[in-house]
């Protein structure tokens, strides 16, 4: 009787060892399987590393020619009617699988300002609002094909003379100081109508709702951006970009 007891123990045992190899097994199934099938991101400000054997995956960002993992964007000698800047990154995709691009804003500075780039929700917008030069950001697709590529470009125009021949305005913020030999504008609706600023007081008082035209706020970066760099030795404007890259998965 006791080794029949014995017998059942042992048969138990044998059968408790091999559900749990079971459950390990399928533990390790599922783990692999999510490591294939995750989403990585690559982001130009920091190295990604992934176990080779689990997928291939390289991205690399050349920046003119040179390999860069950082969009730094420095432009010096702004000034009315310049010829257009020009920055080219070539995003290449070397692995075996499609990827998204997208880029962010990391910093932004204006005449030594700290532009709050946390509260812009959208870059274009604000350039084109406040300042009398245009920043385009310009990726020549979304999506980079599998050992495929894509350019990536940032460009600064500032035409010396509004396009269209109407008058544009721009909004002053903290980076305008005032100069008395501006007119300044409020805005209702549509129409722009001139409002007195008889003194420094008034125009910072009245700051946040001012505008200027196109040939005032033209000559106040002009000389404003040749002033700071003569002073500082710094570019006028620079912006630092995240540029990311992660693999596509369709849904």
């Amino acid at each position: 009787m006791k080794k029949q007891i014995d017998r059942d123990k042992i048969h138990l045992l044998r059968k408790k060892l091999k559900k749990q190899k079971y459950i390990s097994l399928l533990l390790a199934l599922f783990t692999f399987g999510v490591n294939i099938f995750a989403w990585f991101a690559f982001s130009a400000n920091a190295g990604l590393g992934i176990d080779a054997t689990i997928a291939a995956w390289d991205v690399e960002f050349k920046d003119n020619g040179e390999i860069s993992r950082n969009m730094f964007i420095e432009v010096s000698k702004m000034k009315p009617g310049m010829s257009d800047f020009v920055r080219t990154i070539e995003v290449n995709n070397k692995s075996d699988v499609v990827a998204k691009f997208s880029y962010e804003f990391v910093s932004m500075s204006l005449l030594g300002h700290v532009i709050n780039i946390s509260s812009i929700d959208d870059m274009n917008e604000y350039l084109s609002s406040f300042y009398p030069f245009s920043v385009h950001f310009t990726p020549s697709s979304d999506e980079i094909a599998a050992n495929g590529s894509i350019t990536f470009d940032v460009r600064v125009t500032w035409p010396f003379e509004d396009v269209d021949g109407t008058t544009t305005y721009y909004k002053q913020n903290d980076v305008y100081d005032y100069n008395d030999t501006f007119l300044y504008y409020t805005k209702t609706g549509e129409r722009y109508d001139l409002f007195n600023v008889a003194s420094s007081s008034v125009y910072n008082s009245n700051k946040s709702s001012l505008y200027l035209e196109k040939d005032d706020a033209d000559t106040y970066f002009g000389i404003a951006c040749h002033h700071y760099e003569e002073e500082s030795g710094q570019p006028c404007l620079t912006m630092n970009l995240r540029l990311l890259v992660e693999q596509k998965i369709d849904t």
